[in-house]
């Protein structure tokens, strides 16, 4: 995806192909990238706080329930964009 797509994501004109299809899977696309932005951070703060705990029990305990949490939220993400992508293409071949 480049930027030229990003710039016509929501704002499809008259002369674009844009179809159901498209707008949803380049809509998934852009959620699983903001996803997987916010997981990737979330991933090193918890991380850090892991490393950062040094020996303190309370801070490990909260550092991986950050990592578990991440780990849940990456699957989730995963699963909502194969959902997604899947109905909408179910979904557009009942159409045609």
């Amino acid at each position: 995806m480049n930027t030229t797509d990003l710039q016509n994501l929501f704002t499809p004109t008259a002369s674009s192909n844009a179809t159901l299809e498209t707008l949803v899977a380049n809509g998934a696309n852009v959620y699983l990238m903001i996803a997987g932005m916010l997981a990737f951070l979330f991933l090193v703060y918890s991380g850090i706080l892991y490393i950062t705990s040094a020996g303190d029990a309370e801070k490990a305990k909260r550092a991986q329930m950050g990592l578990i949490n991440v780990i849940i939220g990456i699957v989730v993400v995963s699963l909502s964009y194969v959902i997604v992508r899947t109905v909408g293409t179910f979904a557009v071949g009942l159409v045609k």
